[in-house]
């Protein structure tokens, strides 16, 4: 393969040339899923939800009490249902965002004075082996040590290696298949963390390269919407990560004490908070670069508008197409624009976190009063 404008062996078109780096490639948490062979929502479904959710814990709960009842209630309680949901969606996730990124591409590139390549440059990383996989190891490391936190403090680990009953086969499948599953679900976590941020780094590097913005006359945005369209992605999937994460931690089954309402309500609320402030952090940069723009527009702007007035105090009689020409500069920089979104894209921002906030409360409000 050559670099990006040489031709192909056919002769017909330029060869398009991606590193393994570049956003065009897919992350470790989406090979796992196309390894399946599966259409990746379908697949998504199948693993996430169903065979290291699901199956999982039925497998476990029938190779530890051999009862089918109580393996098919364990599997389908609540609590392992809204787990599993959240599964399945942080595979889902981090190929939408990237695929909300290569949407961007092709509008983002004529910005860049590389295009293209200036792209995956400034986006390059998401899809890099290395970050990803010790990434990976940190949460899988992280997540065996909280699940198996009673060790620590001379208690039982929850996975056991000692088969001593008759179900010892079953057992030991069901052991292989945790300790599969977890390392699983922690490479789904690890790659939306991963994606996410390098996603959200991007945006604020792209902030800070050489940009040959839109002229203020053919866009009020400066050619920087989609930036505000991806930011929304970016928040989307968190907030809905939130959703779920809400949902696992309300459908315990148990009693949380006050203290205990007060601690994961105050921590998801955090998480909320946390989420706007994501939304408009990467896009400060952005903004930064607009308002200086209009600045910029607003002082050429100025000595045709003095001049004009003067000839009006002066003589009385202007060309009234000059008056035309700056009357329409005027509003089209009046109507620049200082954020890379519009009115409405602020507005799904703040239903999805009012909607995450009102799940939050009315779930707070049903523990204390038990409803």
């Amino acid at each position: 393969m050559g670099g990006e404008g040489e031709i192909n062996t056919a002769g017909t078109r330029p060869i398009d040339r991606v590193s393994a780096e570049a956003p065009e490639m897919p992350t470790l948490a989406e090979r796992l899923i196309t390894a399946s062979r599966l259409p990746y929502a379908l697949g998504c479904v199948i693993l996430g939800l169903g065979v290291f959710g699901l199956f999982n814990a039925f497998l476990a709960e029938f190779a530890k009490s051999a009862s089918l009842g109580d393996a098919v209630a364990v599997a389908f309680a609540p609590q392992n249902v809204a787990q599993s949901l959240l599964v399945a969606y942080a595979f889902y996730s981090p190929r939408y965002m990237r695929m909300k990124l290569l949407e961007t591409k092709a509008s983002l590139s004529s910005l860049v004075p590389d295009g293209a390549e200036g792209f995956r440059r400034i986006f390059g990383g998401i899809s890099s082996v290395r970050p990803q996989a010790v990434t990976w190891g940190l949460f899988l490391v992280a997540l065996l040590v909280s699940v198996n936190a009673g060790v620590f403090t001379g208690g039982p680990s929850n996975i056991s290696l000692a088969f001593d009953s008759a179900f010892a086969p079953l057992e030991f499948v069901a052991t292989v298949l945790d300790i599969v599953s977890l390392a699983a679900v922690t490479l789904a976590l690890s790659s939306v963390v991963w994606t996410y941020f390098g996603i959200a780094r991007g945006i604020r590097r792209f902030g800070s390269a050489s940009l040959q913005l839109r002229p203020y006359y053919e866009d009020a945005f400066l050619g920087l919407r989609p930036m505000g369209s991806l930011a929304l992605s970016l928040a989307t999937v968190y907030f809905g990560f939130i959703t779920l994460l809400l949902l696992s931690a309300v459908t315990g089954g148990s009693n949380p004490s006050p203290a205990e309402i007060v601690g994961v309500g105050g921590f998801i609320a955090g998480l909320i908070v946390l989420g706007v402030l994501f939304f408009f952090v990467p896009l400060t940069r952005l903004h930064e670069r607009m308002l200086t723009e209009k600045r910029d527009a607003k002082s050429a702007l100025t000595p045709k508008l003095r001049a004009i007035l003067q000839d009006v105090q002066s003589a009385g009689v202007v060309d009234s197409s000059h008056i035309l020409r700056t009357d329409l500069m005027d509003r089209k920089v009046a109507d620049m624009a200082v954020w890379p979104y519009d009115i409405g894209i602020l507005g799904r921002l703040s239903v999805i976190a009012a909607s995450v906030t009102a799940i939050l409360i009315s779930r707070i409000i049903a523990l204390v009063f038990h409803i």
